[in-house]
C-alpha cells in the first residue's frame, strides 16, 4: 500500500470517533464557522446523511435554502419520495422541472424537515481526507452510499 495512502487510512477511526463524540448541534443553529468540514445529519437520532465542504457555514444554509441546487439533500429525499430516483437527461423530469413542479410541495417539506434535523461535524482541511472520512464515516454509520455513485 502506498505509505501516503496508508497514512490517511491509520487516521480514520480516530477522527471518526472524534466527530461522533461532537455535541449534536440544531441544523438552525447560527454561529458555525467558515471551516472545512466533515458533517453528519442526525433525523430523530439517527444519522442520514454524511457530507463534506470547504465552507461548513455556508454550505449548512444552502441545504436549508430553498434551491433544488444547493438544497441536494432535500432535493434527493423529495425525488426519491415522489418516485423520481433516476435522473432525467431531458427537459421533462429534470431537477429544475421536478423542483419547480410536481416535486415542488414534496421539496419544500424535505427542506423544512432538514431545518429540524441535528448535525456534528469535525474540521478537516485536507480534501483527501475529507473525502475518506465522509466514506468511512458513512459505511461506520450505515447512511446511504449514494453520494458516491456517478451518472
Amino acid at each position: 500500500m502506498h505509505q501516503r495512502f496508508q497514512s490517511y487510512m491509520e487516521q480514520l477511526p480516530e477522527l471518526y470517533e472524534q466527530l461522533i463524540s461532537k455535541q449534536l448541534l440544531p441544523v438552525k443553529a447560527a454561529g458555525l464557522d467558515e471551516i472545512p468540514a466533515i458533517y453528519v445529519f442526525y433525523e430523530e437520532g439517527r444519522a442520514v446523511h454524511v457530507g463534506r465542504t470547504r465552507n461548513l457555514k455556508g454550505r449548512i444554509q444552502g441545504h436549508r435554502n430553498k434551491n433544488h441546487y444547493s438544497a441536494s439533500f432535500a432535493f434527493k429525499r423529495a425525488r426519491k419520495r415522489g418516485g423520481y430516483e433516476k435522473a432525467s437527461y431531458k427537459p421533462e423530469g429534470s431537477r429544475s422541472d421536478l423542483a419547480n413542479g410536481v416535486l415542488k410541495e414534496i421539496f419544500l417539506d424535505e427542506i423544512e424537515k432538514v431545518k429540524g434535523m441535528q448535525l456534528r461535524y469535525l474540521k478537516v482541511k485536507d480534501p483527501i481526507l475529507q473525502y475518506l472520512l465522509e466514506l468511512y464515516s458513512a459505511m461506520e454509520l450505515g447512511t446511504e452510499l449514494d453520494e458516491f455513485n456517478t451518472h
